[in-house]
C-alpha cells in the first residue's frame, strides 16, 4: 500500500526544505512503488510548477477561498501537512476540509490562538477515526520530544513534579513567514500553566493562566554560541570562562500547551509550565515594546504598515547560514521542593531543517497510526529515541545532553 501525503504551502521557504527532506526520504514519484509518496500545492501554479519538478514530485493548484475547490484538492490524500503560514488564515479552512475528506492533519503552525482553535476540533477527528497534530515543527515539536522522553524516565516516580520549564536559543535569522507568526503572537500577557482549580470541576486541574510580558525572566545552559554574528547581542553569564548560561523571557509558545497534553497523558502532576526564547539586552527591550503596542496592531493602517514592512524581508536564510546556524532547547524539571531532577539540553538543525526533518517524520508515521483524534507531536514519534540517532532519519545532527542534577 502506498500513503500518499499532500503538502500545501509548498512552495514557501518551509515548504520547499519539506519538499526536499521528504524526496531525500525516498518520498518522489518513481517507476516501482513507494510506501510513502508526496505530492505538493500551493495556490501560485507556475512556482508549484518548478519545486514539483525540482524533487520529482506530483502537484495540485488550489486556493483557500472554496471549500469545494479543498475538498476536491485533498481527494485521495491520507496526510495533509499544511505548511502555509500565516496559519491564522489557512489552519482552520484546510483541518475542516482534511476532516470532510477523510485524510489526517498536520501542520507547523506556531501560533498559540491558532492551536487553541484546532483543538476544538479534536473530537471530530476521533469521530471519523482520524489524527491531528498542530506544531509538528520545531520548536513545539522539539520540546514536546524532550518532555516525552524524560516523562517516561521518571515513570518509576509518580511523585507530584514542581514546574516544568522549557527554554529555546533565539533564531538567528527569520524567514518571512516566521517573522509574521512572531508579530502576531507579541501579546501583553504570556500564557503559562499553573496547577489551579476550574471553574465548573471539583478537582485541580493544569489551567492556563496570564503572566505580564517580561514578568518571568531566566537563566538557563543554552550552549556556548558560535559566530562573530552572535556577539553583537551578548549579555551577562555568556562570557570568557566558558559559562554557557543566557537570559531568556517567557513567550507565548505553542510548547506551553503540547507540553500540557503531554504530561496528562503520562499521568503526572506538576505545579506549572513555563516556556521560555532566549532574549539579549536589545531583544529584550524590543520584545517589551512590542508588547505594549501590541494592542495598536489591530489597528487597520498599523496592519498594513506592518505587512509592508514584513514584505521586505528576505524570504528566509541562506543554505550557507542555514548549515551555519544550530539551535538549542533546553528541558528543566523540578519536584514538588523545587530541587531538580531534569535539566537536559538538546542541540538540533537549523529550526528551519529540523522543522522539515519532524513534520515529515510526523506524517509517516501518523499516515499508518491506529491513534486518533488530538494528538501532539511526541504521541505521533514515540517511537524515536533521542539517544540512538540515526545519522539518516529524522533526528539526525541531533546532540542530546543530560546534565547531573
Amino acid at each position: 500500500m502506498t500513503y500518499r501525503v499532500l503538502l500545501y504551502g509548498a512552495t514557501g521557504y518551509s515548504g520547499r526544505l519539506i519538499a526536499a527532506e521528504a524526496k531525500a526520504r525516498d518520498m518522489a514519484k518513481a517507476q516501482t512503488p513507494r510506501e510513502f509518496r508526496m505530492i505538493l500545492a500551493a495556490r501560485d501554479g507556475k512556482r508549484l510548477r518548478e519545486v514539483a519538478e525540482e524533487n520529482c514530485m506530483d502537484y495540485r493548484v488550489f486556493a483557500l477561498d472554496d471549500r469545494a475547490e479543498i475538498r476536491s484538492g485533498l481527494d485521495g490524500i491520507d496526510v495533509l501537512i499544511n505548511a502555509a503560514g500565516p496559519f491564522a488564515r489557512t489552519a482552520e479552512p484546510l483541518a475542516k476540509a482534511a476532516l470532510q475528506a477523510g485524510c489526517h492533519y498536520v501542520d507547523i503552525n506556531g501560533e498559540v490562538d491558532v492551536y487553541m482553535k484546532l483543538d476544538d476540533l479534536g473530537w471530530r477527528a476521533a469521530r471519523r477515526n482520524l489524527a491531528m497534530v498542530c506544531g509538528a515543527g520545531n520548536t513545539a515539536a522539539a520540546s514536546d520530544l524532550l518532555l516525552d522522553s524524560a516523562l517516561r524516565g521518571l515513570a518509576r516516580d509518580k511523585n507530584e513534579l514542581g514546574t516544568v520549564r522549557i527554554a529555546v536559543s533565539r533564531v538567528m535569522d527569520f524567514s518571512r513567514g516566521s517573522a509574521e507568526t512572531v508579530s502576531r503572537s507579541l501579546r501583553e500577557q504570556v500564557i503559562v500553566v499553573r496547577k489551579g482549580h476550574a471553574r465548573d470541576k471539583p478537582v485541580d486541574e493544569l489551567v492556563i493562566w496570564h503572566e505580564p510580558v517580561g514578568k518571568l525572566e531566566r537563566m538557563f545552559h543554552l550552549g556556548r554560541r558560535g559566530g562573530d554574528h552572535h556577539n553583537a547581542d551578548r549579555q551577562g553569564g555568556d562570557n570568557a570562562d566558558g559559562d554557557d548560561r543566557r537570559i531568556a523571557s517567557a513567550a507565548n509558545l505553542v510548547d506551553t500547551l503540547t507540553a500540557r497534553l503531554t504530561v496528562v497523558r503520562n499521568r503526572f502532576a506538576v505545579h506549572g509550565i513555563e516556556s521560555y526564547v532566549e532574549t539579549g539586552p536589545v531583544s529584550r527591550a524590543a520584545y517589551q515594546l512590542g508588547a505594549m503596542l501590541a494592542s495598536f496592531s489591530a489597528i487597520p493602517w498599523m496592519r498594513a504598515l506592518t505587512q509592508a514592512q514584513l514584505s521586505l524581508l528576505p524570504e528566509g536564510p541562506t543554505q550557507e547560514e542555514l548549515k551555519r546556524q544550530r539551535h538549542v532547547v533546553v528541558l528543566e524539571i523540578e519536584d514538588a521542593y523545587r530541587t531538580r531532577k531534569i535539566d537536559w539540553q538538546w542541540e538540533t538543525p537549523n529550526v528551519y531543517q529540523f522543522t522539515a526533518q519532524l513534520v515529515v517524520e510526523v506524517a509517516r508515521q501518523v499516515a499508518a497510526t491506529q491513534e486518533n483524534g488530538w494528538m501532539t507531536p511526541a504521541q505521533a514519534l514515540r517511537s524515536l529515541d533521542l539517544v540512538k540517532v540515526d545519522d539518516s532519519g529524522p533526528l539526525r545532527g541531533c546532540v542530546l545532553k543530560q546534565r547531573p542534577c
